[in-house]
């Protein structure tokens, strides 16, 4: 690892740090660290999981929570609102005037007295630039700290902020950021629609990557079939991954008289729906809700795993996934996937060629693909070595990180590239 003292010191805005489902942001983070960055951490919230990767002790960077807990917490809030006002109150007038004319939600005073907080300590730590993970909340709070202090900020847009998010809103965010990230060419093609063609350009596709150093590839290079067929699935239980479709096509698998396990791996709201669900379709002995686990566990099922499935849709809402992590980390440790043609899916998946993608909301559809490879396992090969040659080609942090790491130090323009060869996804590294 290379930090040069000479770089700029650069602040990630994180919601929650570290968070068990979002690993790609904890190696991100190492990759850049890794690559000579200095970083500084702030996270929203504190962690209330207790099953965390193991990779959040390599992390170098100090990580700051913002005080959020009544009484104390409000205090310093408050403290520090009032000292940014006496420090420069035309920009904290303004800052206020944009939260109630331009959101018009009472939640930007919270995220005015966010930023308050927060512009002092990037004041205090030399930060030269602010980016934010996620483009609800911590982008507007980065946006704030902006307002009041002149420190340009730019922000990772993933999924369900960028299509829940008011296009008004997420517009604004865009235009005054000096440069925003997304996952899919799916996502860029949304937002860039949403801006004039001028800031358009600022929006960038980089894929979030896998970080092989820390997910080692099997030893095999061709699955083997297990005595009892495992079929896993790694999700938040929440509408887009689909998983009442999974349950269906499980329970057609049982009744075409194949023996199997699914495991369904992740903690979410719709956890009472499920459970109920296998009961009344009579699954309990084939389907199982493991819960949450640390993603060295998820590593070490990859290694059981005869499939991995991930039927998503997007939700009555608008929710979506961009390319789901699980799906990237299958592949290269060479399991075989299916899941759907929803979002940026179809980017890292080609049906037929490294995985099987079947129409969203079909649980005929994905048990028939789900039966195709357990009955073939030649199919089952070469999908699999398909998929991981896939993932070292486009897919590998180390690359990708660099175009993120170049941005934030300024190195290149953020309009450098053209949104033609951003949109097709495979722009150069």
């Amino acid at each position: 690892m290379d930090q040069r003292p000479d770089r700029p010191k650069i602040a990630y805005l994180i919601k929650c740090f570290p968070r068990v489902s979002e690993t790609f942001i904890l190696y991100e983070v190492l990759e850049l660290e890794h690559q000579g960055l200095s970083l500084h951490i702030f996270s929203l919230l504190e962690p209330s999981a207790t099953k965390i990767a193991r990779a959040v002790q390599e992390v170098q960077a100090s990580v700051t929570y913002i005080p959020r807990r009544f009484p104390l917490g409000t205090v310093a809030l408050l403290l520090a609102a009032i000292h940014r006002f006496c420090q420069a109150p035309r920009r904290f007038l303004h800052a206020s005037a944009v939260a109630f004319v331009r959101y018009r939600q009472v939640s930007a005073l919270k995220y005015l007295l966010y930023a308050a907080y927060l512009a002092g300590q990037l004041e205090r730590e030399g930060i030269t630039h602010l980016h934010a993970h996620y483009a609800n909340t911590p982008a507007s709070v980065a946006q704030f700290v902006h307002l009041l202090t002149a420190i340009p900020y730019s922000f990772t847009a993933h999924a369900k902020d960028i299509y829940l998010t008011p296009k008004r809103l997420l517009a604004f965010k865009m235009r005054m950021a000096r440069f925003v990230v997304t996952c899919t060419a799916y996502n860029q093609r949304y937002l860039m629609a949403l801006i004039d063609q001028r800031s358009g350009k600022r929006i960038h596709c980089i894929y979030h990557g896998l970080n092989t150093r820390m997910l080692p590839a099997s030893e095999s290079s061709e699955p083997i079939l297990p005595k009892h067929p495992l079929v896993l699935t790694v999700a938040r239980l929440v509408e887009k991954k689909g998983l009442p479709y999974l349950i269906q096509a499980c329970r057609i698998l049982k009744d075409q008289g194949y023996d199997f396990t699914c495991r369904i791996v992740g903690e979410g709201p719709l956890r009472p729906m499920l459970e109920q669900q296998i009961c009344e379709v009579g699954l309990i002995d084939r389907v199982e809700l493991w819960g949450a686990e640390a993603h060295e566990q998820v590593i070490a099922m990859y290694r059981q795993a005869t499939i991995v499935a991930l039927p998503c849709v997007i939700g009555q809402n608008g929710d979506r996934d961009g390319i789901p992590n699980v799906l990237v980390e299958a592949l290269h440790m060479g399991v075989p996937v299916v899941s759907t043609a929803v979002s940026g899916i179809p980017e890292l998946i080609t049906s037929e060629v490294n995985g099987l993608l079947v129409p969203a909301r079909d649980s005929v559809a994905l048990a028939v693909a789900l039966a195709r490879l357990l009955n073939d396992p030649e199919l089952r090969r070469r999908l699999a070595m398909a998929g991981h040659r896939t993932v070292q080609e486009r897919f590998t942090i180390a690359s990708n990180t660099v175009r993120l790491m170049r941005l934030l130090l300024g190195e290149v323009s953020p309009d450098q590239e053209s949104p033609a060869e951003l949109l097709t996804g495979h722009s150069q590294i």
